[in-house]
């Protein structure tokens, strides 16, 4: 990553597609809990041109909380938009979280403190670590979730690496080309930045209340191409 001009503490990289009905609670939700904490945010929206206004609702908020949109000409993925969010962001602490309010951003002070106090370099919000867990899933979903965690198990020592929810020091991804995939950016980082320290903070993922899963089957594929890449980056990294 290039330098930057840091203003900000934090930055929070927010991808969103048709997001509108969430938006207003999980600001003002992300904004106290920083305030709360004397955490210094930047929120960054970016949205893949969502056709519900989530974009133009984002920019009235902007004028009342330290919200910045990143507006995209087409649907263009996740990954890609976290990666445009890291592009922009004016913060020495960049961190994820997504739009739905599965991640309670009262956990985000928690995951910031373990950088700000402890020195770690990359922390996670985990959902298998003890005292973490889910809301009600189908067995459908469950199985999905823990075999794309065991697939990923000779990649990294993190027990929840398909979080949406972490936070790290920028410097980790200096000179780091990251290449993701579809959903999945954290196991990018763990297998590619150059952190020393990692730590999972629990947290309880909640469901979706308003809008639809985008998960599919062609998130799954994404997924499986994705575990390829990074076994032979893996590979070919020690040779």
């Amino acid at each position: 990553m290039t330098e930057k001009e840091i203003t900000k503490e934090v930055s929070i990289i927010i991808p969103t597609y048709n997001e509108l009905n969430n938006l207003n609670h999980l600001i003002h939700r992300i904004h106290n809990s920083c305030k709360d904490n004397g955490i210094n945010e930047e929120i960054i929206i970016v949205d893949d041109n969502s056709p519900d206004g989530t974009a133009d609702y984002a920019e009235e908020l902007g004028k009342v909380f330290p919200v910045r949109v990143l507006r995209r000409k087409g649907k263009l993925g996740l990954s890609s938009a976290v990666m445009a969010g890291f592009s922009i962001a004016n913060a020495d602490i960049l961190g994820v979280i997504d739009a739905d309010l599965s991640h309670p951003p009262e956990v985000i002070p928690h995951l910031v403190n373990l950088i700000r106090d402890k020195g770690t370099e990359l922390t996670i919000g985990s959902r298998y670590a003890k005292g973490g867990g889910v809301e009600e899933w189908t067995i459908v979903r469950k199985i999905i979730s823990r075999g794309a965690t065991l697939l990923a198990k000779p990649l990294t020592k993190v027990k929840d690496p398909m979080s949406g929810f972490f936070f790290f020091k920028r410097k980790i991804l200096d000179g780091v080309k990251l290449t993701p995939q579809g959903y999945k950016i954290l196991l990018e980082v763990l297998v590619k930045a150059n952190y020393g320290s990692v730590e999972e903070y629990p947290y309880v993922f909640q469901n979706r209340i308003v809008g639809s899963s985008k998960l599919g089957s062609k998130t799954m594929i994404h997924y499986v191409k994705h575990l390829g890449d990074l076994y032979k980056y893996k590979i070919f990294r020690k040779k």
